[in-house]
This record gives C-alpha cells, sequence and structure tokens, in this order.
C-alpha cells in the first residue's frame, strides 16, 4: 500500500500579520543599489529610499549626478539620518563593475537588500538602415549590464543571507509598437527585461537553502525628461504621445517613485516575476 505524501512546512513569511501598513513600506535598515542612480528617475527612487529608514548607493556611468536632484537627495538623507553614495561606473565592462560593487558594498552599514535597475540605452531609426552595431550596444547595456548587476546583487544576498527585492525597468515598449518612433532594437531589449525579471524571479525565488530573492520589472510609459526633450521637441510629437494613453499626458519621473517602493518594500511580500506597467493605460487601450 502507497505511503501517503506528508505534507510540507509553510515556509515563514516576510513580517508577522501585525506588522502596519506604514511599516510594511518603510526600508529602514537596509542598502538599495540604483543604477542609472544620476538620472532623473533614479534620484528620485533614491530620495525614496532615504525617506524611509533606508541608505542608497547610485551607480551611474556619467561623471556626476544631476546637481539639482543630487542636492535634493543629500538634503533628504540629511533630513531623515539616511546616506546616499554615488559612483561612477559602466556596467558594460565586467572588472569595473566588480570593482566598483566590492569597493561601494565594503562601505555600507546596512546589508545591501535591494536593486533597481533604472540605466537603458535608448536609439531609433528605420530597422532597413539601422547599424547592427548599435543593436549590439543596446543589448549589451540594457540586458548584458542588467544581468551582471543583477547578479552581483543575487552573490552579495546569498553572501550575507539576506532577503532581497530586484526590481528591473523595462518599458511599455516591450508590449508594443510605439507609434511615431521607429525603435525595434530597443523595443526587443526592453521585451527582454520582462523575461529576465520572470526568469530570475523563478530562479531565485524557490530555491532550497538560499536565501528568498523577489524579482519584478516595472513598465513605464513615456517620461517628461532631458532624454526625451529632442525628440518631443519635433512636431506634433508631444500630441501623439500624450493622446497614446488614457491619462492624455505624459509622465514625469517622480511617478514611479510609489510602483517601485511598493516592489522594493514587504507591502509586496507575495509579488515576484510580475511586470508592472505604469503607463498612464498607454497598453490597456
Amino acid at each position: 500500500m502507497a505511503s501517503q505524501a506528508q505534507p510540507q512546512e509553510p515556509k515563514p513569511r516576510l513580517g508577522p500579520p501585525t506588522t502596519t501598513i506604514t511599516d510594511l513600506f518603510r526600508l529602514s535598515s537596509r542598502t538599495i543599489l540604483i543604477t542609472g542612480g544620476g538620472g532623473a528617475v533614479g534620484l528620485e527612487v533614491a530620495r525614496s529610499v532615504l525617506e524611509t529608514g533606508g541608505d542608497v548607493i547610485c551607480l551611474d556611468l556619467a561623471a556626476h549626478p544631476l546637481p539639482d536632484e543630487w542636492q535634493r537627495v543629500q538634503t533628504t538623507a540629511e533630513t531623515h539620518h539616511t546616506k546616499a553614495r554615488y559612483h561612477t561606473c559602466d556596467l558594460t565592462d565586467p572588472q569595473a563593475l566588480q570593482s566598483t560593487f566590492d569597493h561601494a558594498v565594503s562601505q555600507v552599514r546596512y546589508p545591501l537588500r535591494g536593486l533597481v535597475t533604472c540605466h537603458g540605452l535608448s536609439a531609433g531609426g528605420s530597422s532597413l538602415d539601422f547599424p547592427t552595431s548599435t543593436v549590439t550596444k543596446l543589448l549589451d547595456v540594457n540586458i548584458t549590464g542588467t544581468f551582471a548587476i543583477s547578479q552581483l546583487c543575487a552573490r552579495e544576498l546569498q553572501r550575507t543571507n539576506s532577503a532581497g527585492s530586484i526590481v528591473l525597468f523595462a518599458s511599455m515598449s516591450a508590449h508594443v509598437y510605439n507609434r511615431g518612433v521607429d525603435t525595434a532594437a530597443y523595443n526587443a531589449s526592453k521585451a527582454g527585461i520582462v523575461q529576465l525579471a520572470r526568469s530570475l524571479a523563478g530562479e531565485w525565488g524557490s530555491r532550497p537553502g538560499t536565501p528568498l530573492i523577489r524579482v519584478n520589472s516595472v513598465s513605464p510609459g513615456y517620461i517628461r525628461t532631458r532624454q526625451t526633450s529632442e525628440t518631443l521637441s519635433e512636431p506634433g510629437m508631444e500630441k501623439l504621445w500624450s493622446e497614446g494613453n488614457m491619462l492624455g499626458r505624459l509622465s514625469f519621473a517622480d511617478e514611479y517613485r510609489g510602483a517601485v517602493q511598493y516592489l522594493l518594500s514587504d507591502a509586496s511580500s507575495f509579488v515576484t516575476g510580475t511586470d508592472l506597467r505604469v503607463d498612464g493605460g498607454h497598453t490597456a487601450w
């Protein structure tokens, strides 16, 4: 007679059910690493982490972060007794990335508990004439760079036996063709980010004997930043982009703070392998 299977022990929760909703969203005593941490979105995410008790490491290819935004980050850190550090780094250079990562992590006062990848490269043009060398560069930055920093963070979480959350920035361009701009290679790279998040979530979320690492992606809509200003100056482009979503406007960098904070924090303790579209309904028509 076949023996009955023994019931499995339930996995522990990240926090007790008595935790207040306010505390669920806090990132106290955690360090969060942010790539693209010198740009508008990355610096807004940094402020949110600092406001809720966490420290941040900002990595970016630029020698210096945006000055006004970085000053606001520093002011926020002083107000909330948290810390923000900035490091210049090329995610596509494995040796430089490893060295910068090791140096940055060696300086933290709280364990690394999260990653947000706000970096990205975009380029457009007719696919009949688009250089394959540019395709390679796009994939190297958007896919390989994201994979590399995610891998380093996951290894650090395993080394310290810490649960963590990884948030990868994809794009609505991962889901649709954007009218008015030809960006086939970019779109493909962002679709790859959505699949990368799902795949890493499956691999790192349920492996016995390893700390729980949740991995999700965020798909933003069009954002009004210095990077989009040139395209928006073209006749009719702002109207086309604005009318492409249900809210009839472009987004601002600070409108992604809530989504990222949710995915980083224990408020999303049962969320992994998910793509959160923050696109004003652009992909929901």
